[in-house]
């Protein structure tokens, strides 16, 4: 894993870890902790400029979001996720988010949402773990 970025709040906190499998190809946002909706947008906005300036040149095609440690709803972005973030990787190459999903309730309806909201551009994949993400990346990365 190469580290990408670190991301933290106005308090100096960090609330999001970004880095890179070149393995398996794929960006990692680790989420910790709260975050409020704002700073969500921020981190997801450092992962698309990864995306356009060295996921493009790489063929990366799968974002992978760990929300095992984040605390509370971020139900309230799926619309903004669904409707911009996602169109705007996709002119760059994404084509899966993988979602491990939080035992936090609000964190986990969200992610189910967004998987709801999957479209014919960016498919949202519900996984229990890193592990189980990384092998459907390996059992669906074949031939690319």
């Amino acid at each position: 894993m190469i580290v990408v970025d670190l991301i933290r709040n106005a308090s100096g906190e960090l609330y999001g870890k970004l880095t890179y499998e070149p393995q398996l190809n794929y960006l990692l946002m680790k989420w910790i902790g709260p975050c409020s909706e704002e700073e969500v947008k921020a981190a997801s906005m450092r992962m698309f400029e990864w995306q356009k300036r060295t996921g493009m040149k790489n063929k990366c095609r799968y974002h992978v979001h760990d929300t095992k440690e984040i605390e509370g709803a971020w139900a309230g972005l799926v619309d903004w996720i669904a409707n911009y973030f996602f169109p705007m990787n996709y002119e760059y190459g994404l084509r899966y988010n993988l979602s491990i999903i939080s035992p936090d309730i609000f964190s986990k309806l969200s992610s189910v949402e967004l998987k709801k909201r999957s479209n014919n551009k960016v498919a949202t994949i519900l996984c229990e773990t890193i592990s189980q993400a990384e092998s459907w990346i390996k059992k669906n990365s074949s031939g690319v």
